[in-house]
């Protein structure tokens, strides 16, 4: 991995916190943005980002409720629409067609950006571990109160080898909105070109979901890891970056046929 920058990204509730690497890559390579879950950081993707070479620009945004970014007092200010804001800052600021793969929570934000802002800056989408509608079978937290989701979510982390965590008034709200999401709607309306991970044993977001996400966007693939988990990142970054790379040179052979 090239030298890590950071960058600030204004927005109205403040400078988001974005980790920047390869930021002088040409371009019209394109960039990827990369995006965390409900408790994860940009940290999530140290190690991917360590395999993704030099060709294109890599940018890991710190939604607010982490690192340097916003922290508000208010787990009200933690909702999809808001992530999705933050995110759409941080799209516009990045140079080039953008890539935006999201993991976990980061395919229901990923899944609000496009309902709000549209696709136009995008050239291609990852939905790793995700949902469209987390249900009654996709549980992070069993809790009802901010304290108790924040007790859950220490014990999560650790499951999940997260190395740095979110505000527990963040994950307590961004919790209450997830839960209450309904994005399946949003899948039709995707005309870009989509890969979705899954883990095939994930215990927070059971294989069905993204088999559903696929089977929801026109023409999207599927990649299967037999006997993973949630973290894909975690339990082999090289694999995750890999597949990140192969898409991206098919996705831009799809435009390159499309022009």
């Amino acid at each position: 991995m090239g030298d890590v920058s950071t960058a600030f990204i204004a927005t109205r509730a403040g400078a988001i916190e974005c980790l920047r690497v390869n930021p002088e890559a040409d371009p019209a390579r394109g960039a990827f943005v990369l995006l965390h879950g409900i408790q994860g950081t940009a940290a999530a993707w140290a190690e991917v980002a360590a395999h993704l070479g030099g060709e294109r620009a890599i940018w890991m945004p710190n939604l607010r409720g982490r690192g340097r970014s916003p922290v508000p007092d208010e787990p009200g200010a933690y909702t999809l629409d808001h992530f999705a804001t933050d995110l759409h800052a941080v799209i516009e600021a990045a140079t080039g067609p953008v890539t935006l793969v999201g993991w976990s929570m980061g395919v229901l934000v990923s899944l609000t950006y496009l309902d709000l802002y549209g696709a136009d800056k995008l050239d291609g989408l990852v939905l790793a571990s995700g949902t469209a509608r987390p249900g009654h079978d996709a549980v992070w937290f069993h809790a009802d109160t901010a304290d108790a989701v924040a007790e859950e979510a220490r014990a999560r982390a650790v499951r999940l080898a997260l190395t740095a965590y979110a505000t527990p008034t963040a994950v307590a709200g961004a919790w209450a909105s997830v839960r209450a999401a309904d994005l399946q709607a949003t899948l039709s309306r995707i005309a870009l070109p989509t890969l979705v991970m899954h883990g095939e044993q994930d215990d927070q977001c059971p294989l069905a979901h993204g088999r559903l996400i696929t089977a929801g966007i026109l023409d999207a693939a599927l990649e299967i890891w037999p006997g993973a988990g949630h973290n894909l990142m975690a339990l082999d970054p090289e694999r995750f970056a890999q597949s990140l790379l192969r898409y991206s040179v098919l996705s831009g052979s799809c435009r390159m046929n499309a022009i």
